[in-house]
């Protein structure tokens, strides 16, 4: 009597799915894979749009010109420095990978953390005057803003407090150095710069005679529209 209650069930649902309307939104999710890559402003535009009208994720939200949205169970946004630090730091604690993460491992050391690949990802960090248009406009809860000339530690960013952890490489990201202010007004932050999951590096257009010069000449890497890749931030729940 059981088998044939089970049968019937099974038979019910195989019923169901042929006749009921089968429809469903995918989202992409990295899998340690060659990344795509952007420029900032490209970035952090484009994956607040993955929960727009005819984004990826098959919703109907509609982005500002600030990215804020109507929708209060839902963000996704471009991964902030403070976001990138706080999953860094976890995975050299008890909670993750303590070891050195190599190119294309994971947080954790298995296939539930989060894969990294130690090539320059850009977050959504800059200053007041930066040139990156979307950046500039973006509400403050989608990005970290520093202030020019001295750096100011942000809880859980992992600039200033990660020098050297495993090998790591890193620049002065925010300098007082004269004619250093036009080069950080360009300038983006690069995580996981080469070598570490703590490198960064920070210097975009840089003069270094106090002149107007062709700043594309004199660019480096982290020149604002140079393409890095970076990740997305899904956050669920009531009122986010």
């Amino acid at each position: 009597m059981k088998s044939k209650k089970i049968m019937i069930i099974m038979a019910v649902i195989f019923m169901l799915l042929i006749i009921c309307p089968n429809k469903s939104n995918a989202a992409l999710q990295s899998n340690g894979g060659t990344p795509a890559t952007k420029d900032v402003n490209g970035w952090i535009t484009q994956i607040r749009q993955m929960q727009a009208s005819g984004g990826t994720l098959g919703l109907t939200d509609t982005i500002a010109g600030n990215l804020t949205s109507t929708n209060t169970n839902l963000d996704i946004h471009m991964e902030k420095n403070t976001e990138y630090g706080a999953m860094v730091l976890l995975s050299a604690s008890s909670y993750g990978n303590p070891d050195k993460i190599v190119n294309g491992e994971t947080t954790t050391g298995n296939a539930t953390g989060v894969y990294m690949n130690i090539n320059k990802e850009w977050v959504a960090a800059g200053m007041a005057n930066t040139a990156a248009a979307s950046m500039k406009n973006a509400a403050g809860r989608y990005k970290n803003q520093y202030t020019a000339p001295t750096y100011t530690e942000k809880i859980g960013d992992a600039v200033a407090t990660v020098g050297g952890w495993h090998g790591s490489n890193s620049s002065t990201w925010i300098s007082s150095t004269p004619n250093t202010v036009t080069s950080i007004s360009r300038s983006g932050l690069i995580r996981s710069y080469s070598g570490s999951v703590f490198s960064y590096y920070g210097y975009g257009f840089h003069r270094t005679d106090g002149n107007e010069m062709d700043y594309i000449t004199f660019r480096r890497e982290a020149y604002y529209a140079n393409t890095y890749a970076s990740r997305a931030v899904v956050v669920v729940g009531s009122g986010v």
